[in-house]
């Protein structure tokens, strides 16, 4: 297994962030709650990338569990926050309050990104991917890997072309997980073994549950189903999921033709408008982390 070493200022520019989008890397994005500070992310963990190992590690509430490939820590949607800002409903025990399905609580942005007390930016959902990575010429352009003319699909950079008998339109590596796996954007092959077989959007294996869960208190007239992590039930004989429980799954990719495991980002829309939960990452990681 190799290292990988990632420093990040924690910045998402050349990404877009903040309530207005301000994105010319010099004045502040401030949120009505803090502003996005610069900090001094070191993380070294190892890379899996091109294999599969198994050995679960639940996600921590308010705990980072990857970064993207613009310096920003992911994190899981659930929140330490007990009572909501807006509305004063408080969580039940053992529920947690899933805080991509409550921006206005939250005060979140269109990326799912807001910063913290200390000024630290991150994401809870792939929003970031739509509203802030694609189409964004300054991210786009930063990285030969992603503005190689020669492996780009169409004018979409952030998707491979077809090389070597690899069908087109496969997502390019958008991220890294903490366990060592690369997290890929919102497309996938068809067959997971197969590089030649037609790319699909990736879909989640989670599904709602159709009545509220023992405990909740709130019926979902009173609380939208999804507002709580635990709305969610995870089925793996989904007939729309394509992704395991940890959201992602062994497969060949134009990065490894001889496969390896990666997650993907899932969105419940073709226009990639709607993050499906678990958004990134699952419940779990795949392996333990070691950032």
């Amino acid at each position: 297994m190799a290292t990988l070493r990632i420093t990040s200022d924690g910045d998402p520019h050349p990404v877009k962030a903040g309530i207005n989008f301000v994105n010319d890397g010099v004045q502040s994005r401030s949120f009505p709650t803090h502003q996005i500070l610069d900090q001094n992310h070191d993380f070294e963990f190892t890379y899996r990338a091109g294999s599969q190992t198994r050995d679960p590690q639940a996600v921590v509430v308010d705990s980072p569990i990857g970064i993207t490939t613009n310096g920003v820590l992911i994190f899981g949607p659930g929140s330490k926050t007990r009572s909501l800002s807006v509305t004063a409903k408080s969580a039940p025990t053992n529920f947690t309050w899933n805080e991509v399905e409550l921006p206005l609580d939250f005060i979140t942005d269109a990326c799912d990104g807001k910063p913290d007390e200390t000024g630290q930016y991150t994401y809870r959902s792939g929003a970031f991917f739509s509203f802030g990575m694609q189409g964004n010429t300054k991210f786009e352009d930063s990285s030969s890997y992603y503005n190689d003319i020669s492996n780009v699909f169409g004018s979409d950079k952030l998707r491979h072309d077809s090389d070597s008998g690899v069908t087109g339109g496969h997502s390019k590596i958008i991220g890294f997980a903490f366990d060592g796996y690369p997290i890929y954007g919102p497309y996938g092959f068809t067959n997971p073994n197969d590089a030649s077989s037609p790319v699909v959007r990736m879909r989640s294996s989670y599904e709602k549950l159709s009545a509220p869960a023992q405990g909740r208190n709130y019926d979902y007239t009173q609380v939208s189903a999804g507002a709580f992590v635990e709305d969610h039930i995870y089925n793996p004989i989904s007939s729309t999921g394509t992704l395991d429980e940890f959201n992602g799954r062994f497969c060949v990719t134009p990065d490894y033709l001889s496969g390896t495991y990666a997650y993907f980002l899932t969105f419940a829309d073709v226009s990639l408008q709607q993050p499906e939960y678990p958004y990134i990452i699952g419940p779990s990681t795949r392996e333990q982390r070691t950032a």
